[in-house]
């Protein structure tokens, strides 16, 4: 029975419990099903065959306007990243995802995320330092580069540090 075989024969009648992908998955634990040779997300698929994307521009959430190919299968009730349940599913735009993510604590940022490469103590770090020699006239502190040297980062990481891009500020 192939992947795809398998995900519809659970799907047929899914019930409210989540349904575990038990097979090959991607390295960030969603079920892998193969599909007209491309691999996709099991949850996309599942959501897929039950639920249709919708065409054309839909409203969404937030009362914003987007094309339905740009809407993402998103985890309702479970958050689990295993879970292909339709019942569980739902079109959200990204935006909608995210904050849904970040409400639940199952976003991958800061040191949750593999490729985070600075510390969170580091990060408050370098905001305080730089903070603190911002209020001053003249600017009596360290430079962006000097805190980059500082804390072995790049100058553009230090910048989006202190401005919030990165690490949102708490």
């Amino acid at each position: 029975m192939t992947n795809l075989e398998y995900l519809v024969l659970k799907i047929v009648d899914p019930g409210d419990a989540c349904i575990d992908w038990e097979r090959g998955t991607f390295s960030c634990g969603y079920g892998r099903v193969s599909v007209d040779g491309k691999s996709r997300g099991a949850h996309v698929v599942a959501l897929e065959l039950t639920t249709p994307r919708p065409v054309g521009k839909v409203c969404s959430i937030r009362g914003d306007w987007v094309l339905g190919n740009k809407l993402e299968a998103a985890h309702g009730p479970c958050h689990n990243r295993a879970c292909f349940n339709p019942r569980h599913l739902s079109w959200k735009t990204r935006a909608e995802n995210y904050a849904d993510k970040k409400r639940d604590g199952t976003n991958l940022d800061g040191e949750r995320n593999s490729a985070c490469t600075i510390p969170r103590d580091v990060v408050d770090a370098i905001r305080a330092e730089y903070k603190g020699s911002q209020r001053q006239r003249p600017r009596t502190g360290p430079t962006l580069a000097e805190l980059a040297d500082k804390y072995g980062c790049s100058t553009g990481h230090v910048g989006h540090i202190v401005t919030g891009k990165l690490r949102s500020v708490a």
